[in-house]
Formats: structure tokens, C-alpha cells, sequence
């Protein structure tokens, strides 16, 4: 079949010699989610899934499935209101680049973008508190044993408010 026939300029060959402006916007009549397989974006929602285990590790299946649906919920919403399917793959990168990014660099998934390290509280949150003196979690400086010990150990008067 002959590429002009069909409204598109033939393979190889060059869409200016056209009269085809590739800039140009779509035309009004065609939405670019008609282009848009479903299998591309079953490969989209894979690759979120992918960096969202990557950066929230889960161990049980229902987890998991949680994962799954926070991925899809996102791809929805961002296939709705996206103009353009490069505005749709921009808006999806951007928001999975620093998420894919820290997984990089952190690969045993130690740390998220959401846990607070100085936290003040302890109820719901104290397995994410981290003693800046030995480092583990659960406790703060001032409540920490090992500090006490060290203190002790080198013959300095202890106060845990310093």
C-alpha cells in the first residue's frame, strides 16, 4: 500500500519533504491514547512495580499486590491528564527517576525517601528512629547503653542530655 494513500508520508522518507512539521501538535481529531497499546502500558506499570520493589522492599504477597495497584493507580491518573504521550513518559519519569535513583544507590533498600531519621516520637514510628551514636535503631542518643558504656569506659562523668 502507498504511504501517501493512508495520510502518512512512505517509510524512509523525509517527513519536511512531506509537508509533515514533526513539532507540530497532533491534530485535534487525533488522541494520542489511541496510539497507546495496552501492552505498552502493562510494560509501564511493570517497570513502576519494578522500581517501587526496588525502593520498598515487601516480603509477603499481600504487599506486593498493594505495590501493584499503587503502580497501576499512578499510570491511570497520569494517562488521564497527560496531553501528549511524551507529556505521559516525561511526567512518569520524573517522578520514578529519584526513587530508581536512591535504589541505585542504597540497594539493600536500607532507608526510604519517607523515613525520619530525627524523629521525636516514638509511638508508630520507633522502628524508623536511628541513634546517631551507634547507629541502630529504636533509640535515641540519649537513651543509648553503648553510649553509657563508652562514657563510662573512658572515665567521663555521663550526662546523656550532651
Amino acid at each position: 500500500m502507498d504511504g501517501a494513500a493512508n495520510g502518512y508520508p512512505a517509510q524512509g522518507a523525509d517527513p519536511a519533504a512531506a509537508g509533515v512539521n514533526p513539532n507540530a501538535a497532533a491534530p485535534a481529531g487525533d488522541d494520542w491514547r489511541a496510539n497507546l497499546l495496552p501492552e505498552g502500558r502493562a510494560r509501564i506499570v511493570n517497570k513502576i512495580l519494578a522500581i517501587l520493589e526496588k525502593h520498598l522492599p515487601v516480603t509477603a504477597p499481600e504487599g506486593l499486590s498493594e505495590l501493584r495497584r499503587i503502580a497501576i493507580q499512578y499510570e491511570e491518573r497520569m494517562y488521564a491528564i497527560c496531553t501528549s504521550q511524551t507529556d505521559y513518559l516525561r511526567k512518569i519519569s520524573l517522578k520514578m527517576l529519584p526513587l530508581e535513583s536512591q535504589a541505585k544507590a542504597n540497594p539493600h533498600g536500607r532507608g526510604t525517601l519517607h523515613s525520619k531519621c530525627g524523629s521525636t516520637s516514638k509511638g508508630e514510628k520507633g522502628n524508623k528512629l536511628r541513634c546517631h551514636f551507634c547507629k541502630r535503631g529504636g533509640h535515641f542518643k540519649k537513651d543509648c547503653r553503648r553510649r553509657e558504656i563508652w562514657f563510662k569506659k573512658k572515665g567521663i562523668a555521663y550526662d546523656p542530655t550532651h
